[in-house]
């Protein structure tokens, strides 16, 4: 089972890195989402009190510590191997990374569906505006810049952690509002390349924004789950089906005026395949994704079964 949870990881971390994906929406089809959340907000004062007092085994037990360093170490080993990789594959084969997210998405939507426990239209109703938060989000398409700073750095980790929680909302994307996408992910590049102090220090900073994130946000979603389930769960369910949106693999790129191939991954307008060869390959891409989806969530069933 640990070996599944580390891979669960390396989907989450994955889908992190890319602008448009998110890791709770990951995390959501992948049948793990509130156990996540639970895990996370169980590190609490009493975490670490009760540790002090010597109940270590039965605080790791009761938090599912275990299983949140399980996803953690998948979720490290991801960004740091695939930074490299998804910088390539978006830079010269977005359509085909859109295309192939987008088929592993597609037939995990009723994952999160079926943990609705109260189906009606009142409820419905928020998967609409999950939808429509996203679409909004990403078709207003207005971005800052700011310094490199520090505190700005702490700040982004807080917030993009905060939308990497949420299916739908991409905690890159929030990044790349924020105008430090490119420069986080050159310092995750330095880093695993030569250690150097000042990546160090960067990334420091940035994973205790990450954390003050995590404590505060882990928290609001945890009083939704307890008061209202089923509108939460819609509501996330809505956010995963707006993200598709994003993930449209045919965008004109000739309207974008960037170098950057993640930022034009995010302005680039979407619209319809103008060529049957090309459209082709990427619907092979998709239906790849697709593959390896349902592939990943029978193995899962048999690993519940046995």
């Amino acid at each position: 089972m640990w070996l599944i949870n580390i891979f669960k990881g390396m989907l989450i971390g994955g889908a992190n890195i890319v602008p448009g994906v998110s890791g709770g929406t990951f995390a959501l089809v992948l049948g793990i989402y509130e156990r996540l959340i639970r895990a996370i907000g169980s590190i609490d004062r009493e975490f670490f009190s009760e540790i002090i007092k010597g109940k270590l085994k039965e605080q790791l037990k009761r938090s599912e510590f275990i299983f949140l360093i399980q996803i953690v170490a998948g979720a490290g080993l991801s960004i740091a191997g695939f930074s490299w990789i998804i910088d390539i594959t978006l830079r010269n084969y977005p359509g085909y990374t859109l295309s192939f997210f987008a088929g592993i998405l597609l037939p995990s939507v009723m994952v999160p569906y079926k943990l609705i426990e109260e189906k009606n239209f009142n409820n419905a109703i928020f998967g609409l505006l999950g939808a429509a938060a996203v679409i909004g989000l990403y078709s207003i398409r207005t971005f800052g810049i700011l310094d490199f700073s520090l505190p700005v750095i702490f700040l982004s980790g807080f917030f993009a952690i905060s939308a990497m929680i949420l299916p739908g909302i991409s905690g890159s994307f929030i990044l790349l509002v924020l105008g430090v996408y490119a420069p986080i992910i050159f310092e995750v590049k330095r880093f695993t390349s030569s250690f150097d102090p000042g990546a160090i220090l960067n990334l420091s900073v940035f994973a205790l924004g990450c954390i003050a994130g995590l404590v505060f946000f882990v928290r609001v979603l945890g009083y939704l789950f307890s008061r209202q389930k089923s509108k939460t769960l819609y509501f996330l369910v809505g956010l995963v089906i707006g993200s598709f949106f994003v993930l449209w693999p045919f965008k004109d790129y000739s309207l974008v005026d960037t170098v950057d191939a993640e930022f034009a991954i995010i302005t680039a307008p979407n619209v319809l395949p103008s060529d049957a060869g090309p459209a082709a390959v990427i619907l092979l891409f998709f239906l790849a994704g697709f593959a390896a989806s349902i592939a990943f969530q029978n193995l899962s069933k048999k690993r519940k079964n046995t």
